[in-house]
Formats: structure tokens, sequence, C-alpha cells
């Protein structure tokens, strides 16, 4: 990933407006973002509280803090023959429990923004790896609106909106950490100490824990 463009705008000012959005409330604000970005094909746009991007950020921003892994998981499937209601393993041919995944790395640029690519091309290549998802993390109303900006574009075309949002809500969650969840700074700093079972575990949770 190392020789990639970036794809999508580096700054807030090439989506929005400064001028027209300076006096608009938080709530107002925050409609018009996501509204923006609501029938764009490959675009998700969303808001996070100011508290939350700038911890997320301030962990990125240290210079032992700007890898991660993600995994994706299948979807859970039904059997042709269906199955009794309440009896998942006879329902599902593939459940929760069991589903199959492969795993993303995601990788930090200054000043804001994350780029995600398939982990099993970076470890062949880093240089060639292509993503298939890039986000930023836009801080510019952090301090008048308490709230950050998450812009991001799905590159891969085989890559769902929905496992996108998926990936870049864990992404979120386990770089502001909190809640004794460490698993970047012990993914980057203490490598020996990272359980990925027991990442894997918590991710598998949460992934099927969304709607």
């Amino acid at each position: 990933m190392s020789g990639f463009n970036f794809v999508g705008p580096k700054d807030l000012d090439n989506i929005l407006d400064p001028e027209a959005c300076k006096d608009l409330p938080g709530d107002e604000l925050a409609m018009v973002w996501k509204e923006w970005h609501k029938d764009k094909e490959g675009q998700l746009g969303w808001v996070v509280e100011g508290g939350v991007g700038k911890s997320v950020l301030e962990s990125a921003r240290d210079k032992n803090g700007k890898f991660f892994i993600v995994p994706i998981f299948d979807t859970p499937t039904l059997n042709n023959n269906g199955g009794g209601v309440g009896d998942v393993e006879d329902c599902y041919g593939t459940t929760p429990a069991n589903a199959g995944y492969y795993n993303l790395i995601v990788q930090f640029f200054p000043d804001s923004h994350f780029v995600v690519a398939p982990l099993d091309a970076y470890q062949q290549n880093p240089a060639e790896a292509q993503p298939v998802l890039s986000f930023s993390v836009f801080e510019d109303y952090i301090d008048s609106r308490n709230m950050c900006l998450v812009r991001a574009d799905v590159i891969a075309k085989n890559l769902k909106e929905e496992d996108a949002r998926k990936v870049i809500s864990m992404c979120i969650k386990n770089w502001e950490g909190g809640g004794g969840n460490d698993f970047v700074d012990k993914f980057n700093n203490s490598p020996a100490e990272f359980d990925f079972d027991q990442y894997l575990k918590s991710a598998r949770e949460e992934w099927f824990g969304m709607k």
C-alpha cells in the first residue's frame, strides 16, 4: 500500500463549503453530511462524537499505532431444507459461530486517512497490494460542534457497502480503545502479546451484532 494514490478527498473543504456550513447547528450539519452521501454509490458518510474521533486520531497518529487487521466474515446462509424454528444449526448452512472470514490490513496515513487492503496481498508484496477501501476522519468541527465527519470510498467492486461500514466501525472502535480494549496497541507494539484468537472472538461478536 505504500505506493498507492489515496482515493477520496484529503480535505473536508473539497466536499463541504465551509462558508455555507459555518453557521449550521451540529444536528443540521450532520444531516447535510449524511444526505449528501445518501445516494452516492461507493461513497459513505456518517458522524461520530468528537471525543471518539479525537481518540481515534490520537491513537493512529502515535508512531507506534499505524497498523491493524480487521476480518470480514461470510454472511450466514440458509440450508435448502430450511430447518425448525429456533434450530439454528439445522436452519443455517453457515452460522455466525462458524462463518469463514478473511483478513484486511488497515494502515493509517497522516493526517487523518486510513487505507484498507487484503492482508494476504499485503504480505506477498506491500508495494503492490491494492486498496479495497479508504476512509478519513475529519476533525474540522470537533471543537465547534463536538463531532467528526467520517467519509469513506469503497474501491473494490466486490466489497459490499454494508461490509465496508462494518469494517470502518470496527476500525473506529479499536483505534478509539477504552474499556480494556488494547488490541491496536498490542498489535503494533507488543505482537507477542496480541492474542489473535481472543481478538477474532471479539470481532466475530461485534460483526454479527451490527445492524
